[in-house]
């Protein structure tokens, strides 16, 4: 719509009054004027919407109509503008009946008769209200992004960095202009370099929104922090898209998770790899070379209990570190030492093929703790007990390692300071009912499970029975009376023989003591089997002095039942109890004898009364050459040194009729009896064969003693 006003006054500038048509524009406002500034031609919306008295703007001008000062004066500028140039171009603000507007004014003066004005307008309200809210907006952008305390980039494609802000500068350490040169393949670190490489084209092409990944980065100082890079890819309307991008320094964080992973994976006190890092190496070594034998030795160290209580675990901390040390010299940078337990380590070493290379290894780390060490002061020397086993693939860990424990018990068993190889004919690996057993056996002394039986010693010139030996058993609830080849190997892999053991101790005492219901004195002296483990502890004497005293039982009348093995690898320790008790008049058997290393100075060097010769000897004596030699030289070596003899497992006529003639003195076996309960022990044997032989008589030797095993069969 347009209006003409050609024909009225003050439209004598356009030749003739003739109207003239406004072009189609894309103005919101369209104009003409006379050169002076009349109106002459407007398009309809300028009166309803710029509210202009269009009548008094033709005949007086514009700047009339507009009144406006502030108006008068942009419009006035837009006039100068114009006569200097033929054009002008202003953004105006204008009063409307509605409020103010603001304009982008263009006007030109064309070249027509009269030299008229063409005036166009956009209102561009909106365009800069928009425009100063996006200034605003970028301006608190800034304002936050400048003083934000986390550290952060705007990076270009490339991975330039265009921008940074000062929390960044200071966490890297360079300026602003030092830092604006770099990229980010500058700052973070070649080990992870080439890793942002993938997820940083995903982001500047659009195909992620933002990423966010811990990486070292690099300072400028050299040195290295951990960072958590959290990237957006910014809206552009180019092909790639640049990258805001904000970096934390997580190095604390890091290094604390380090830690705590750590501590899942090594032990806090040596630095060595704990029990699962151990297993999981012995898991790879197996897979990984199937052709190759790795070989384990499991240790542990002797006594130890002994510094922790008369040191302090302060003590014992310093030698667990200190042993650990040592325990790394002998072995390969390649090999593995762990702690798996309190005082418990585990070393795996590949490439052993043959057994008799383990024990080379081992003797090479047993040498490695000769030398004392030092505790706060005082000097301590340390010895290890080692168990070892060869694994082949597909040898699990758990099985080789099952069996390296298994040949470090035998080691404890044996005396301790010494390494035993797995051997499946001897070590037994435990199964789900061993372990059920186990959890029975631990119940069996508060359950009052346990039970004494008591088998005849006699005198074989006259059968006349001169003790007794204490043998244990087993009432399980559920499986009934079990005899001790069922239970003691568990007991003693488990540590429960020694409890087991001072119960058989005591309770032989009492039964034989002379308190209300104890075996008279006439039924001669009471024989009980002490244990290795029981002996490697200290306080032996202690414990049968106690049982003495609380039984009544007078102490000639015990004897102590110790193996040759366990004699020959007494400690010092052991050897002073075992005189004190004999100077208490406790007397000492050598159990099992001819069973171990057969040393015979251990008859001279140790306070022994009474040689029992084992049953393994005494049952093919009527047939095997070797065996009858064997027990004829023992017997005349005995009797030479005024030693009483007592022959176990005697069960025919035959072979007391032999013994006899060998000149053994005592006997025990089947012949003579089976083990019972106190309650059903007779004052004479119970002879199995029909001969006549003499009135059996009772009575209570000297120095005699008595047979069986530890807490005995």
């Amino acid at each position: 719509m347009q209006i003409s006003l050609a024909g009225r006054d003050g439209a004598d500038d356009v030749p003739g009054g003739a109207v003239i048509p406004l072009v189609h524009t894309d103005a919101d406002f369209v104009v003409r004027l006379t050169s002076q500034g009349r109106l002459l031609a407007a398009s309809g919306n300028v009166a309803s919407v710029l509210g202009w008295d269009l009548l008094r703007a033709a005949a007086e001008g514009v700047c009339q109509a507009v009144g406006d000062e502030t108006e008068v004066a942009a419009i006035r500028g837009l006039a100068a503008q114009l006569r200097a140039t033929g054009s002008a171009r202003a953004t105006v603000q204008l009063s409307t009946p509605d409020g103010r507007i603001w304009l982008d004014v263009a006007a030109k003066q064309l070249d027509e008769p009269g030299r008229p004005v063409h005036v166009s307008a956009r209102d561009v309200s909106d365009d800069l209200a928009a425009t100063a809210q996006l200034a605003a907006s970028e301006q608190q952008w800034r304002v936050a992004f400048e003083h934000s305390p986390i550290g952060g980039a705007l990076l270009d494609p490339l991975g330039g960095l265009l921008l940074v802000n000062d929390a960044l500068c200071a966490m890297l350490g360079w300026r602003q202009h030092e830092l604006t040169r770099l990229s980010l393949e500058d700052i973070l670190l070649s080990d992870a370099g080439s890793s942002w490489e993938p997820w940083w084209a995903d982001l500047v092409d659009g195909t992620v929104a933002d990423h966010v990944v811990d990486s070292k980065v690099r300072t400028a100082d050299g040195r290295t922090l951990w960072g958590r890079l959290s990237a957006s890819g910014v809206p552009s309307t180019d092909e790639l898209r640049p990258v805001m991008m904000q970096v934390q320094d997580i190095t604390e964080r890091r290094e604390a998770e380090l830690q705590l992973a750590n501590r899942a994976l090594y032990d806090g006190l040596t630095g060595l790899p704990n029990r699962f890092l151990t297993r999981q190496w012995l898991v790879s070594a197996l897979e990984d070379h199937p052709g190759q034998g790795v070989g384990v030795l499991y240790c542990d160290l002797d006594r130890f209990k002994v510094v922790n209580d008369s040191l302090g675990h302060g003590a014992g901390d310093s030698l667990l570190a200190q042993v650990a040390e040592r325990l790394r010299r002998p072995l390969r940078p390649e090999d593995l030492v762990g702690r798996v337990g309190g005082d418990e380590f585990v070393m795996v070493v590949e490439g052993v093929e043959r057994p008799e290379d383990l024990m080379e290894i081992a003797g090479r780390v047993a040498d490695a703790l000769d030398e004392p060490f030092d505790l706060g002061g005082h000097r301590h020397a340390v010895r290890l007990s080692l168990g070892g086993a060869v694994g082949h693939h597909p040898d699990t860990a758990d099985e080789v390692l099952m069996r390296a424990d298994m040949a470090l018990l035998r080691a404890k068993r044996l005396g301790r300071a010494r390494c035993e190889l797995f051997d499946p004919t001897i070590d037994h690996i435990a199964t789900r009912a061993d372990l059920q057993l186990e959890d029975d056996l631990r119940m069996s002394v508060e359950s009052d499970e346990l039970r004494a039986f008591y088998q005849p010693i006699v005198t074989l010139s006259d059968l006349a029975v001169v003790g007794h030996e204490a043998l244990i058993r087993w009432q399980h609830p559920d499986l009934g009376l079990l005899p001790p080849a069922r239970f003691l190997e568990l007991a003693e892999n488990s540590g429960l023989i020694r409890p087991l053991g001072w119960w058989m101790l005591s309770q032989a005492c009492e039964d034989a003591g002379s308190g209300a219901g104890g075996l008279d004195s006439e039924w001669g002296w009471v024989a009980v089997n002490a244990s290795p483990s029981q002996l490697a502890r200290p306080g032996v004497t202690e414990d049968v002095t106690r049982a003495l005293v609380e039984s009544g039982l007078r102490p000639e009348r015990l004897h102590l039942e110790i193996t040759e093995t366990a004699l020959i690898t007494a400690s010092a320790a052991l050897v002073r109890e075992l005189r004190e008790l004999s100077e208490m008049g406790v007397r000492i058997a050598l159990d099992d004898f001819g069973t171990g290393y057969s040393s015979l100075s251990l008859l001279r060097e140790f306070p022994v009364d009474l040689v029992k010769i084992d049953r393994s000897f005494i049952e093919p004596v009527l047939s095997d050459r070797s065996a009858h030699a064997i027990v004829k030289a023992v017997l005349s070596m005995c009797h030479d040194m005024g030693l009483p003899t007592v022959a176990e497992g005697i069960e025919s006529e035959q072979q007391l009729d032999l013994l006899r003639t060998l000149g053994c003195s005592h006997g025990q076996g089947y012949l003579f009896g089976r083990p019972k309960p106190r309650a059903g022990l007779t004052r004479r044997p119970q002879l199995t064969w029909s001969a006549t032989v003499p009135e059996p008589r009772l009575h209570r030797p000297s120095t005699v003693h008595a047979p069986e095993r530890t807490p005995s069969a």
